[in-house]
């Protein structure tokens, strides 16, 4: 063999081995940079040594992607594949913090706040406690609510106490009600009740942070035809609403009117200890799901009943109807009530 066919084979077979390479890099999932700094609110300062997580979201769950820390100047960097959704998660003071990242957002440069942690904080209050009422005829299903509105700089956070209270009656037990909390531009996370040391009362270990939050748990009531409650806190503004084909009767209601959309009557609970009387069948969902422009044919056929399922069940759609529901009874009670309502609060 000459010595000018060696190479030329030689350099065939490197060519072929580049070759190779380029088509097995170009197969693997291209990188990109998440990064950004993490941000004391109250301080206008980077925080520093904060925890940081990246999570991948997708159609198989969530698949976590990595764990770093925050340098001096508070930056973060993860090399991740380029596309998707991720879920960033800083810890500060115990508290954690989390940051959605769709597909469509940008990945670098990102900012991250965070807020001291205060035991006690008078700027996070009640603003509207809301008790909803539903009905097939054999099962009444609660779902209370509670707003917190947290108008200061500090994330309230008393794991000890807990930080929304809740009066479960007698006969429903804590691991049968359903708990979620919606911390301001998040979505509703499943949590526990914890017993308080106080008969009936449980509290909801979740910190309140600045802006909106809200507390939600649902259950079956002992009894179908007769529901009693507690307001833990009698200073922020508590109602009752049932739907459409539903009534209810008490010495501690006074009716407040009608929702005009969904047909839904509103009461104001004037008593933090009520008994009520509940009469008919009606559910939230079926008058939310009905078209617009047929309220005139429902009130001539009657209510839209559909079957009640039990707390658990469709909790998303449940959610979402009953956020509608609170902040329609917000502004239409305003219209019933001297001084109006509180605006919506965050956390």
């Amino acid at each position: 063999m000459t010595l000018a066919l060696k190479r030329s084979r030689d350099r065939k077979g490197a060519v072929a081995s580049a070759a190779l390479v380029i088509a097995f890099l170009a197969a693997l999932p291209a990188l990109a940079a998440v990064d950004g700094k993490v941000i004391n609110k109250p301080t206008g300062q980077p925080a520093a040594g904060i925890p940081v997580r990246l999570t991948s979201v997708g159609a198989g769950g969530m698949k976590p992607l990595g764990r770093t820390e925050t340098a001096a100047d508070g930056s973060f960097k993860f090399d991740v594949p380029a596309e998707g959704m991720f879920l960033l998660q800083a810890n500060w003071q115990g508290v954690q913090y989390t940051q959605n990242l769709p597909p469509m957002m940008p990945k670098s440069g990102v900012e991250m706040i965070v807020y001291d942690v205060k035991q006690k904080l008078d700027a996070a209050k009640q603003s509207q406690h809301i008790v909803f009422l539903e009905s097939d005829g054999q099962n009444l299903i609660a779902t209370e609510m509670i707003i917190y509105q947290n108008d200061s700089l500090f994330t309230w956070y008393d794991e000890k106490r807990g930080t929304a209270r809740f009066f479960l009656p007698a006969g429903v037990k804590a691991e049968d009600a359903k708990v979620h909390v919606t911390a301001p531009g998040g979505l509703p996370l499943e949590r526990e009740l914890t017993a308080t040391g106080e008969k009936g009362v449980y509290g909801v270990d979740y910190p309140v942070k600045p802006g909106e939050s809200r507390f939600e748990v649902s259950y079956t009531a002992p009894k179908a035809a007769e529901f009693s409650g507690r307001i833990l806190d009698p200073g922020a503004p508590s109602r009752l609403v049932v739907p459409a084909g539903m009534e209810a009767t008490g010495d501690a209601l006074q009716s407040a009117g009608k929702e005009p959309q969904s047909g839904a009557l509103i009461y104001d609970l004037k008593q933090p200890n009520f008994t009520v009387a509940v009469s008919g069948t009606g559910s939230l969902r079926a008058a939310a799901s009905s078209p617009a422009g047929q309220g005139a044919q429902q009130e001539d056929d009657g209510p839209q009943v559909e079957s009640i399922a039990p707390p658990g069940y469709d909790r998303n759609f449940v959610k979402m109807l009953v956020l509608c529901l609170a902040i329609l009874a917000l502004g239409f009670a305003a219209m019933f009530l001297k001084g109006g309502v509180g605006s919506g609060r965050k956390a």
